[in-house]
Protein backbone atom coordinates (compact mmCIF):
# COMPACT_ATOMS: atom_id res chain seq x y z
CA UNK A 1 0.00 0.00 0.00
CA UNK A 2 2.79 2.30 0.85
CA UNK A 3 4.89 1.75 -2.40
CA UNK A 4 1.33 2.57 -4.34
CA UNK A 5 1.14 5.48 -2.52
CA UNK A 6 4.46 6.78 -3.15
CA UNK A 7 4.06 5.52 -6.97
CA UNK A 8 1.07 8.08 -7.41
CA UNK A 9 2.68 11.14 -5.92
CA UNK A 10 6.07 10.57 -7.97
CA UNK A 11 3.50 10.41 -10.89
CA UNK A 12 1.71 13.40 -9.87
CA UNK A 13 4.90 15.09 -9.60
CA UNK A 14 6.16 14.26 -12.81
CA UNK A 15 2.60 15.50 -14.34
CA UNK A 16 2.84 18.87 -13.06
CA UNK A 17 3.89 21.73 -15.11
CA UNK A 18 7.71 23.04 -15.43
CA UNK A 19 8.13 25.54 -13.09
CA UNK A 20 8.57 28.90 -15.04
CA UNK A 21 11.99 30.57 -13.74
CA UNK A 22 12.95 34.55 -13.03
CA UNK A 23 15.21 36.73 -13.75
CA UNK A 24 15.99 36.70 -9.99
CA UNK A 25 15.74 33.01 -9.02
CA UNK A 26 17.96 31.75 -11.59
CA UNK A 27 21.39 31.59 -9.77
CA UNK A 28 24.78 33.35 -10.95
CA UNK A 29 27.96 31.12 -11.69
CA UNK A 30 30.22 30.92 -9.15
CA UNK A 31 33.50 32.59 -9.42
CA UNK A 32 35.44 30.32 -12.95
CA UNK A 33 32.23 28.84 -13.89
CA UNK A 34 30.17 30.41 -16.83
CA UNK A 35 27.00 27.68 -17.10
CA UNK A 36 23.83 27.54 -15.25
CA UNK A 37 21.02 24.96 -16.32
CA UNK A 38 18.45 24.78 -13.90
CA UNK A 39 16.91 21.88 -15.88
CA UNK A 40 19.38 19.09 -15.16
CA UNK A 41 19.43 18.31 -18.56
CA UNK A 42 23.14 19.27 -19.82
CA UNK A 43 25.55 16.75 -18.40
CA UNK A 44 29.34 17.38 -16.40
CA UNK A 45 31.19 17.16 -19.35
CA UNK A 46 28.99 19.46 -21.33
CA UNK A 47 29.16 22.18 -18.92
CA UNK A 48 32.79 21.67 -18.18
CA UNK A 49 33.85 21.83 -21.97
CA UNK A 50 31.25 25.81 -21.30
CA UNK A 51 33.69 26.49 -18.46
CA UNK A 52 36.70 25.85 -20.24
CA UNK A 53 35.75 27.96 -23.11
CA UNK A 54 34.66 30.93 -20.58
CA UNK A 55 37.49 31.17 -19.06
CA UNK A 56 40.05 31.41 -21.68
CA UNK A 57 38.14 34.26 -23.52
CA UNK A 58 37.87 35.70 -20.47
CA UNK A 59 41.46 35.22 -19.70
CA UNK A 60 42.27 36.05 -22.99
CA UNK A 61 41.12 39.22 -22.62
CA UNK A 62 38.33 38.75 -25.47
CA UNK A 63 35.44 38.94 -24.16
CA UNK A 64 32.98 36.84 -21.56
CA UNK A 65 30.86 34.53 -22.62
CA UNK A 66 27.53 32.29 -20.62
CA UNK A 67 25.12 29.80 -20.98
CA UNK A 68 22.02 29.67 -19.21
CA UNK A 69 19.46 26.58 -19.41
CA UNK A 70 15.87 26.64 -18.08
CA UNK A 71 12.62 25.00 -18.43
CA UNK A 72 10.19 27.67 -19.35
CA UNK A 73 9.70 31.84 -19.10
CA UNK A 74 6.05 30.62 -18.83
CA UNK A 75 4.46 33.20 -21.70
CA UNK A 76 7.48 36.17 -20.50
CA UNK A 77 8.98 37.02 -23.99
CA UNK A 78 12.55 34.93 -24.17
CA UNK A 79 14.35 37.45 -25.87
CA UNK A 80 13.04 40.55 -23.15
CA UNK A 81 14.10 37.81 -20.42
CA UNK A 82 17.63 36.90 -21.70
CA UNK A 83 18.49 40.44 -21.77
CA UNK A 84 17.21 41.92 -18.56
CA UNK A 85 19.60 38.50 -17.29
CA UNK A 86 22.39 39.77 -18.50
CA UNK A 87 21.71 43.27 -17.30
CA UNK A 88 21.42 41.78 -14.06
CA UNK A 89 24.40 39.70 -13.93
CA UNK A 90 26.76 42.69 -15.88
CA UNK A 91 27.94 39.98 -18.52
CA UNK A 92 31.35 41.06 -20.17
CA UNK A 93 33.88 44.18 -19.11
CA UNK A 94 32.41 47.39 -18.42
CA UNK A 95 33.57 49.71 -20.70
CA UNK A 96 34.18 46.79 -23.58
CA UNK A 97 30.33 45.42 -23.07
CA UNK A 98 32.00 42.42 -24.96
CA UNK A 99 29.91 39.74 -23.43
CA UNK A 100 27.87 37.09 -24.94
CA UNK A 101 24.78 34.82 -23.56
CA UNK A 102 23.37 31.85 -24.82
CA UNK A 103 20.07 31.31 -22.95
CA UNK A 104 18.23 28.04 -23.78
CA UNK A 105 14.12 27.77 -22.67
CA UNK A 106 13.64 24.00 -23.53
CA UNK A 107 9.74 23.40 -22.90
CA UNK A 108 9.50 26.78 -24.73
CA UNK A 109 11.85 24.95 -27.65
CA UNK A 110 13.37 28.87 -27.76
CA UNK A 111 16.96 29.72 -27.95
CA UNK A 112 18.23 33.36 -27.37
CA UNK A 113 21.99 34.73 -28.10
CA UNK A 114 22.64 38.38 -26.54
CA UNK A 115 25.20 40.08 -27.70
CA UNK A 116 27.02 42.79 -25.11
CA UNK A 117 26.93 46.17 -26.93
CA UNK A 118 30.62 46.44 -27.50
CA UNK A 119 30.20 43.36 -29.86
CA UNK A 120 27.09 44.33 -31.92
CA UNK A 121 28.19 45.37 -34.99
CA UNK A 122 26.71 44.31 -38.41
CA UNK A 123 29.16 41.83 -38.71
CA UNK A 124 28.84 40.59 -35.42
CA UNK A 125 25.28 39.78 -35.91
CA UNK A 126 25.33 38.17 -39.28
CA UNK A 127 28.09 35.56 -37.32
CA UNK A 128 25.66 35.88 -34.66
CA UNK A 129 22.42 35.05 -37.06
CA UNK A 130 24.52 32.17 -38.89
CA UNK A 131 25.55 30.18 -35.59
CA UNK A 132 21.81 30.25 -34.34
CA UNK A 133 20.53 29.14 -37.69
CA UNK A 134 22.95 26.91 -39.01
CA UNK A 135 24.11 25.28 -36.23
CA UNK A 136 22.04 25.97 -32.49
CA UNK A 137 18.59 25.42 -33.83
CA UNK A 138 19.16 22.13 -36.16
CA UNK A 139 20.95 20.44 -33.29
CA UNK A 140 18.15 21.11 -31.14
CA UNK A 141 15.54 19.86 -34.24
CA UNK A 142 18.37 16.84 -34.10
CA UNK A 143 17.22 16.25 -30.03
CA UNK A 144 20.53 16.58 -29.22
CA UNK A 145 20.67 20.04 -26.81
CA UNK A 146 24.04 18.92 -25.55
CA UNK A 147 25.36 19.30 -29.22
CA UNK A 148 23.23 22.24 -29.60
CA UNK A 149 25.18 24.04 -26.52
CA UNK A 150 28.51 22.76 -27.66
CA UNK A 151 28.17 24.02 -31.21
CA UNK A 152 26.75 27.41 -29.62
CA UNK A 153 29.38 28.22 -27.50
CA UNK A 154 32.66 27.60 -29.41
CA UNK A 155 30.51 29.67 -32.59
CA UNK A 156 30.07 32.53 -30.12
CA UNK A 157 33.66 32.35 -29.02
CA UNK A 158 34.34 32.47 -32.76
CA UNK A 159 32.75 35.72 -32.95
CA UNK A 160 34.08 37.87 -29.96
CA UNK A 161 37.93 36.65 -31.53
CA UNK A 162 36.55 37.76 -34.70
CA UNK A 163 35.06 40.57 -33.82
CA UNK A 164 35.80 44.43 -34.55
CA UNK A 165 36.43 45.32 -31.39
CA UNK A 166 39.21 42.81 -31.03
CA UNK A 167 40.70 42.68 -34.21
CA UNK A 168 40.90 46.12 -34.80
CA UNK A 169 39.53 46.11 -38.77
CA UNK A 170 36.65 47.87 -38.35
CA UNK A 171 33.16 46.62 -39.39
CA UNK A 172 31.91 46.84 -42.74
CA UNK A 173 27.66 46.59 -42.40
CA UNK A 174 27.66 45.72 -46.15
CA UNK A 175 24.24 43.76 -47.47
CA UNK A 176 22.73 43.38 -43.51
CA UNK A 177 23.01 46.84 -42.32
CA UNK A 178 21.48 48.14 -45.95
CA UNK A 179 18.78 45.75 -45.07
CA UNK A 180 17.86 47.51 -41.93
CA UNK A 181 18.10 50.90 -42.74
CA UNK A 182 14.98 49.49 -45.65
CA UNK A 183 11.79 49.85 -44.83
CA UNK A 184 11.08 46.08 -45.44
CA UNK A 185 7.19 44.64 -46.15
CA UNK A 186 5.67 42.65 -43.29
CA UNK A 187 5.88 39.30 -45.02
CA UNK A 188 9.72 39.42 -44.77
CA UNK A 189 10.34 40.77 -41.49
CA UNK A 190 8.40 38.00 -40.06
CA UNK A 191 10.80 35.66 -40.90
CA UNK A 192 13.02 37.06 -38.45
CA UNK A 193 17.16 37.60 -38.63
CA UNK A 194 17.66 33.72 -38.64
CA UNK A 195 15.37 33.85 -41.88
CA UNK A 196 17.40 36.19 -43.75
CA UNK A 197 20.49 34.90 -43.22
CA UNK A 198 19.08 31.20 -44.91
CA UNK A 199 18.03 33.27 -47.82
CA UNK A 200 21.31 35.10 -47.89
CA UNK A 201 22.96 31.76 -47.47
CA UNK A 202 20.74 29.90 -49.98
CA UNK A 203 21.31 32.81 -52.67
CA UNK A 204 24.92 32.78 -52.40
CA UNK A 205 24.64 28.96 -53.15
CA UNK A 206 22.99 29.81 -56.28
CA UNK A 207 25.38 32.29 -57.27
CA UNK A 208 28.11 30.16 -56.68
CA UNK A 209 26.82 27.13 -58.49
CA UNK A 210 24.91 28.59 -61.51
CA UNK A 211 26.48 27.45 -64.76
CA UNK A 212 28.96 29.61 -66.50
CA UNK A 213 30.57 30.25 -69.72
CA UNK A 214 33.91 30.54 -71.51
CA UNK A 215 34.12 34.09 -72.29
CA UNK A 216 36.61 33.53 -75.18
CA UNK A 217 34.84 30.37 -76.91
CA UNK A 218 31.22 30.16 -75.66
CA UNK A 219 31.36 26.90 -74.19
CA UNK A 220 30.03 26.00 -70.30
CA UNK A 221 32.57 25.46 -67.91
CA UNK A 222 32.80 22.27 -65.89
CA UNK A 223 32.99 22.53 -61.78
CA UNK A 224 35.91 20.41 -60.96
CA UNK A 225 35.76 18.17 -58.24
CA UNK A 226 37.77 18.89 -54.95
CA UNK A 227 40.32 16.45 -55.42
CA UNK A 228 41.10 17.73 -59.09
CA UNK A 229 40.77 21.15 -58.76
CA UNK A 230 44.33 20.91 -56.26
CA UNK A 231 45.77 20.76 -59.74
CA UNK A 232 45.05 24.41 -60.45
CA UNK A 233 45.58 26.17 -56.86
CA UNK A 234 48.71 27.20 -55.71
CA UNK A 235 50.23 25.83 -52.48
CA UNK A 236 49.11 28.63 -50.79
CA UNK A 237 45.47 28.22 -51.74
CA UNK A 238 45.70 24.31 -51.13
CA UNK A 239 46.87 25.20 -47.49
CA UNK A 240 44.00 27.31 -46.96
CA UNK A 241 41.04 24.95 -48.21
CA UNK A 242 43.27 22.17 -45.98
CA UNK A 243 42.82 24.84 -43.03
CA UNK A 244 38.80 25.60 -44.23
CA UNK A 245 39.50 29.26 -44.02
CA UNK A 246 38.54 29.26 -47.74
CA UNK A 247 37.38 26.85 -50.03
CA UNK A 248 38.05 27.19 -53.21
CA UNK A 249 36.07 26.16 -57.00
CA UNK A 250 37.66 25.67 -60.49
CA UNK A 251 35.46 25.88 -63.30
CA UNK A 252 37.12 24.30 -66.41
CA UNK A 253 36.62 25.05 -70.37
CA UNK A 254 38.00 21.66 -71.91
CA UNK A 255 37.95 23.60 -75.52
CA UNK A 256 39.87 26.31 -74.08
CA UNK A 257 42.25 24.08 -71.56
CA UNK A 258 40.99 26.74 -69.40
CA UNK A 259 40.75 27.41 -65.51
CA UNK A 260 38.90 29.56 -63.78
CA UNK A 261 39.54 29.64 -60.16
CA UNK A 262 37.01 31.39 -57.53
CA UNK A 263 37.62 32.16 -54.41
CA UNK A 264 34.71 31.90 -51.55
CA UNK A 265 36.40 32.79 -48.14
CA UNK A 266 34.23 31.11 -44.81
CA UNK A 267 31.81 32.72 -42.97
CA UNK A 268 33.56 31.55 -39.22
CA UNK A 269 36.72 30.95 -39.16
CA UNK A 270 39.81 31.64 -36.49
CA UNK A 271 42.25 32.17 -39.31
CA UNK A 272 43.09 35.62 -40.94
CA UNK A 273 44.90 36.66 -43.53
CA UNK A 274 48.82 36.54 -43.28
CA UNK A 275 50.50 40.05 -43.72
CA UNK A 276 53.50 38.20 -45.00
CA UNK A 277 52.26 35.56 -47.66
CA UNK A 278 48.64 37.57 -47.79
CA UNK A 279 46.84 34.12 -46.97
CA UNK A 280 44.01 33.06 -44.91
CA UNK A 281 46.54 31.26 -42.96
CA UNK A 282 47.41 33.68 -39.87
CA UNK A 283 46.82 31.93 -36.17
CA UNK A 284 46.77 33.07 -32.64
CA UNK A 285 47.23 31.75 -29.37
CA UNK A 286 47.68 32.94 -26.40
CA UNK A 287 49.02 32.53 -22.51
CA UNK A 288 48.29 34.64 -19.80
CA UNK A 289 51.30 36.08 -17.99
CA UNK A 290 49.18 38.19 -15.34
CA UNK A 291 45.34 37.57 -14.49
CA UNK A 292 43.28 40.36 -14.54
CA UNK A 293 41.95 41.03 -10.64
CA UNK A 294 39.46 43.78 -9.27
CA UNK A 295 42.23 45.66 -8.78
CA UNK A 296 44.42 45.48 -11.83
CA UNK A 297 44.18 44.63 -15.66
CA UNK A 298 46.13 41.42 -16.38
CA UNK A 299 48.34 40.66 -19.53
CA UNK A 300 48.49 38.13 -22.39
CA UNK A 301 51.32 37.28 -24.58
CA UNK A 302 50.11 36.63 -28.00
CA UNK A 303 51.89 34.40 -30.59
CA UNK A 304 51.01 34.38 -34.33
CA UNK A 305 52.06 32.22 -36.78
CA UNK A 306 51.59 31.28 -40.06
CA UNK A 307 50.45 28.12 -41.34
CA UNK A 308 51.89 28.52 -45.06
CA UNK A 309 54.97 30.73 -44.98
CA UNK A 310 57.56 31.61 -42.25
CA UNK A 311 56.11 34.51 -40.99
CA UNK A 312 56.03 34.96 -36.94
CA UNK A 313 55.23 37.16 -34.60
CA UNK A 314 54.66 37.56 -30.62
CA UNK A 315 53.48 40.74 -28.42
CA UNK A 316 51.68 41.54 -25.24
CA UNK A 317 48.02 42.88 -24.92
CA UNK A 318 46.71 44.25 -21.92
CA UNK A 319 43.17 42.98 -20.92
CA UNK A 320 41.11 44.93 -18.52
CA UNK A 321 40.92 44.75 -14.88
CA UNK A 322 37.26 42.95 -13.10
CA UNK A 323 34.93 44.91 -12.73
CA UNK A 324 31.77 44.76 -9.91
CA UNK A 325 28.56 45.88 -11.35
CA UNK A 326 26.65 48.39 -9.76
CA UNK A 327 23.51 46.90 -10.84
CA UNK A 328 23.69 44.01 -8.03
CA UNK A 329 25.49 43.85 -4.79
CA UNK A 330 25.12 40.25 -5.30
CA UNK A 331 27.63 40.32 -8.28
CA UNK A 332 30.97 39.75 -6.76
CA UNK A 333 29.94 35.81 -5.96
CA UNK A 334 30.46 35.48 -9.98
CA UNK A 335 33.15 36.42 -12.57
CA UNK A 336 31.08 38.78 -14.43
CA UNK A 337 32.61 42.28 -14.98
CA UNK A 338 29.51 45.35 -15.61
CA UNK A 339 29.00 44.67 -19.84
CA UNK A 340 25.40 46.04 -21.12
CA UNK A 341 23.60 44.74 -23.73
CA UNK A 342 21.02 46.92 -25.80
CA UNK A 343 19.32 43.11 -26.71
CA UNK A 344 21.11 42.57 -29.73
CA UNK A 345 21.84 38.98 -31.26
CA UNK A 346 19.72 36.52 -32.78
CA UNK A 347 16.62 34.06 -31.83
CA UNK A 348 16.13 30.61 -32.67
CA UNK A 349 13.05 27.97 -32.33
CA UNK A 350 12.68 24.50 -33.25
Amino acid sequence: MRALLCCTVLLCALSLPAQAETVDSIPRPRPGSWSVDTTGTLSTSTLTKVDQWGSVMNDRGLGQLAVVVVNTTEGRNPRTFATELFNQWGLGHAGRDDGALLFIALQDRKAEIVLGDGVDTAADEMVSDSVMSREIVPAFKRGDPEGAVRVGVEGLARLLENAPLNTGRPSSPGFIASVRSTKLAPWFLGGGAGGLVIGIAGLRRWLRRRPRICGTCGDPRQLLTEHADDAHLDAGQRREEKLGSVDYDVWWCESCSDARVERYGAWLTSYSTCPSCDYKTRSESSTTLVSATYDHGGTVRVTVNCKHCSYRDSFTRSTPKLTRSSSSSSSSSSSFGGGRSSGGGSSGSW
